[in-house]
């Protein structure tokens, strides 16, 4: 065998054994950083699905609340309508106009009695409960909001 050949024989054996690590090297390395990146978008893709299934749970909450009052202002609308219909029953009862529950049908009649009056006033009592519940959903709307807002920060 050649003396040269035989010389450097060990050097190519050795260059060939470190190219051989190194290669090894770089694929780990690869390796370990597509592990890392898979990882990384799997945490990411969690989180994101935990904010949207929060974000839900409160949109929920929230039209349930909104649900609740609305059927809260309706019953209460309802059991405004039933004793407004019993007053004008008991004014059609006794002669009067459900309409205009203070005017008098004879002259000697000339005063409000008390159950025209108090129809007149259950009618403005109505009507500023219908305003007051409009308001109550705005305020509350606007508050739910706020909250929201500040939890999200």
């Amino acid at each position: 065998m050649n003396p040269f050949l035989r010389m450097a024989l060990p050097w190519i054996g050795g260059a060939a054994v470190v190219m051989v690590l190194g290669a090894g090297v770089v694929l780990y390395g690869a390796h370990r950083e597509a592990a890392g990146v898979t990882k990384e978008r799997a945490r990411a893709e969690a989180a994101q699905r935990a904010i949207t299934e929060a974000y839900q749970l409160e949109k929920d909450r929230a039209d349930a609340q909104y649900r609740g009052a609305v059927l809260a202002r309706e019953a209460a609308k309802t059991g405004l309508a039933a004793a407004r219909a019993e007053l004008d029953r008991v004014l059609r009862a006794n002669g009067r106009d459900p309409a205009n529950p203070r005017a008098s049908r004879r002259p000697d009649e000339a005063g409000p009695d008390w159950i025209g009056g108090f129809a007149a006033c259950y009618a403005e009592y109505g009507d500023l409960v219908a305003d007051a519940a409009g308001w109550a959903d705005q305020v509350n709307g606007l508050q739910g909001y706020i909250k929201a807002l500040q939890r999200s920060e």
